[in-house]
């Protein structure tokens, strides 16, 4: 049969809800004032499906949150193993390195050879280039001394000094 009143507040008050006397779901009634059996067992069913609804709901905010966390840790915990395995290929890769420059350097003889070859050519390429502009200097040094515009710069002949001091250093 149906539930007798001090039996629903008995499971009530069994289950650990608190049921004041006075009740936003009772419109404001002492619930000792509602005469009707069956209205206060549905007025009670519906307490308890909205505290039904609530605590799922908390629930659901509870596993997410845990879920939310857990992920957190998880992406921190990856992140510094990744951290740590990158530390440790760069040391790896230093360490190869290092022992790479201490070992001498393995060429042939015709290496060294044609080395030395393109050496000279540059050397000597250097060379032609620097006596082309030491005459292209006294030419231009001739032309000065022998221009009557030129005869009276110092300014002029004192450049010229610098260029053969550079180009003789």
């Amino acid at each position: 049969g149906s539930l007798l009143p001090h039996s629903i507040l008995f499971y009530c008050w069994a289950s650990g809800i608190e049921f004041p006397h006075t009740m936003d779901g009772f419109g404001g009634r002492e619930l000792s004032t509602i005469t009707d059996q069956e209205e206060r067992i549905a007025e009670i069913q519906k307490q308890l499906s909205y505290l039904k609804w609530r605590r799922t709901t908390v629930e659901s905010n509870i596993r997410s949150i845990v879920s939310n966390s857990q992920r957190a840790d998880e992406h921190t915990s990856l992140m510094e193993i990744a951290e740590a395995r990158g530390l440790a290929k760069q040391k790896w890769t230093q360490e190869i390195v290092a022992d790479e420059l201490c070992k001498p350097l393995e060429v042939s003889k015709k290496f060294v050879q044609d080395f030395h070859a393109q050496s000279l050519r540059e050397m000597e390429g250097a060379r032609a280039t620097n006596e082309n502009h030491i005459k292209s200097l006294n030419l231009l040094k001739e032309r000065v001394l022998t221009s009557p515009q030129a005869k009276g710069s110092p300014k002029l002949m004192a450049r010229i000094s610098n260029l053969e001091r550079h180009l003789m250093g």
